[in-house]
């Protein structure tokens, strides 16, 4: 079944019923189908099934329209950061064997040269508002004036007569998204209709809601991010819902939107949770329409849940903010704890007929509970593989029994009770002297101490020695603090040599703290002392 398909089939749903909430704006579901078949009629003038097109948008209606759109022509999706540097997006691109790049004409300034080999087609990022915001936006903001050669406005593609529905297999790929892939290496994940729809069905299991009608779901993960995509967007869609597009994340504006009974599901990244928790206003009874949160992307610290429950607990609401786990190469999440069940310190559990085993990084043999090693999945909501990459995919893939699982890259272990936990990326585990240290457990015990509000510790070499750094965000403690902290608790190995804080810590185009760069930086101030 085409996303499209599901989309229009799955829940019955009333024309009238909101669909989308953008910029205070309700868009019911007829004119969402509206919207979408306005932009299939446009989009097939210059595509054909079998093609690939590029998006490079942040949430907005349009986005949605033309993600539908792509879908409903037979065309794949390839989901990109709207924020990409030109020669990245070009680079992309051309791995994806794109036809043309559909992006907002605020961001032509920066991808119109890709236009000399890829046709661009530019949306209004204001298009779906009405008039006068139109206008207040044109006055903020000048249209791009150089060359328009091989650039079209969207709303000057010419509309054909919508070609019928393509016929094709559930596992076909429907959607590029892009990840670091299992071993580390960038890579283009090549999703099926089959797999998204899966998982989107299992939405009001892991929302633990029987009808989601009329509640919203806050929608500020960008669709190129498989959570925001299936889960912010396809999964409250097709069950009824009501996703609220946010292009760039606003707390202010969520608190607003909790005040008007308008916002009931958030998932988001930990900083996203930070920064609701900074509202003065995010407290008492702006919280009592809160139904449910997840945090995902990151690892989230034990006290950004505990500080976030506590602050519900004592405006006497029901929400409750949980953490689950997922990767792109099963759509998104697999497992999650929920108010059925929670395990402190946990991912939480497998949602139904998806399976996780561990094993050992190099073999296919599943390991006792409370075993470590690498988490493996198995179910209907498996990625098709790598793009163009053929021996990564016969190592990932890996078969128990019988049956297809894929190795995440992550070392974690199940307990007794099937609870999963993630202890570290296999790429990120250091050996110091022979002894594993495990980034995730240092900054787990630099984020206890007060005021910290992220980190992350990475490795970096000297004279042939492996050494560690740290770096942190919030309040400022001394060297010998934090040190004595992680001493304690965890051994002298973890123990990090260079300390150093930051306004923020540098971020991946998929919201993970980016420990390469990171370890760069480590390098190069280690080397530099060492000269001195």
């Amino acid at each position: 079944m085409l996303l499209y398909e599901c989309l229009n089939s799955y829940v019955e749903k009333a024309n009238d019923d909101r669909a989308l909430l953008y910029m205070g704006k309700n868009f019911s579901y007829k004119t969402l189908f509206d919207g979408i078949e306005d932009a299939a009629a446009r989009l097939s003038s210059v595509l054909k099934a079998g093609d690939v097109a590029t998006v490079c948008m942040p949430n907005t209606p349009e986005c949605v329209y033309c993600f539908y759109a792509l879908n409903r022509i037979g065309v794949t999706a390839h989901m990109v950061h709207p924020l990409a540097p030109q020669a990245q997006l070009k680079k992309f691109m051309a791995a994806a064997r794109s036809k043309l790049l559909i992006t907002l004409s605020i961001n032509l300034e920066k991808y119109a040269p890709i236009a000399r080999e890829y046709p661009i087609i530019s949306v209004h990022p204001a298009r779906s508002l009405p008039g006068v915001m139109r206008f207040a936006f044109d006055l903020k903001v000048k249209p791009y004036k150089g060359d328009m050669t091989n650039i079209t406005a969207f709303d000057s593609l010419d509309r054909r007569e919508l070609p019928p529905k393509p016929q094709r297999a559930d596992n076909t790929t429907g959607v590029y998204l892009h990840s670091g892939g299992t071993g580390g290496e960038p890579k283009i994940i090549e999703l099926s209709d089959n797999a998204i729809n899966a998982l989107a069905m299992r939405g009001a299991e892991a929302l633990q809601m029987s009808d989601v009608k009329n509640m919203y779901m806050l929608a500020t993960l960008p669709m190129f991010h498989g959570f925001g995509l299936t889960m912010c967007i396809h999964a409250i869609l097709i069950h009824g819902g009501v996703s609220v597009l946010m292009p760039k994340f606003e707390p202010k504006t969520a608190v607003k939107l909790l005040k008007k009974n308008k916002l009931h599901f958030i998932i988001g990244v930990p900083a996203l949770f930070r920064a609701l928790l900074k509202q003065k206003g995010f407290k008492g009874a702006a919280l009592k329409n809160m139904y449910l949160a997840f945090v995902g992307g990151d690892c989230a610290p034990q006290d950004l849940l505990d500080e976030f429950n506590a602050r519900m607990e004592e405006a006497g609401a029901k929400g409750r903010l949980f953490e689950g786990y997922g990767l792109t190469e099963t759509v998104t999440v697999c497992a999650v704890n929920n108010f059925a069940h929670n395990r402190r310190g946990s991912m939480g559990y497998m949602l139904s007929d998806l399976k996780a085993v561990i094993v050992e990084p190099d073999g296919n043999v599943p390991l006792k509970p409370l075993d470590r090693g690498e988490i493996a999945v198995a179910g209907d909501t498996l990625m098709n593989g790598y793009l163009n990459a053929d021996d990564e995919n016969a190592r990932v893939f890996i078969d128990i029994n019988g049956e297809r699982y894929v190795r995440t890259g992550d070392f974690g272990y199940m307990d007794d009770d099937g609870y999963l936990f993630f202890i570290q990326r296999l790429k990120r585990i250091i050996k110091i002297a022979g002894i594993s240290v495990y980034p995730k457990e240092i900054e787990s015990a630099a984020l206890e101490l007060s005021g910290v509000t992220d980190a992350c510790a990475v490795e970096y070499k000297l004279n042939g020695k492996t050494f560690i750094a740290l770096y942190l965000t919030g309040e400022r403690h001394a060297d010998d603090v934090v040190k004595r902290k992680i001493d304690s608790e965890l051994s002298h190995y973890a123990v990090p040599t260079i300390i150093e804080w930051l306004d923020a810590i540098p971020r991946t185009p998929v919201m993970k703290a980016d420990a390469v760069l990171l370890s760069a930086r480590a390098q190069k101030t280690a080397e530099e002392s060492a000269q001195q």
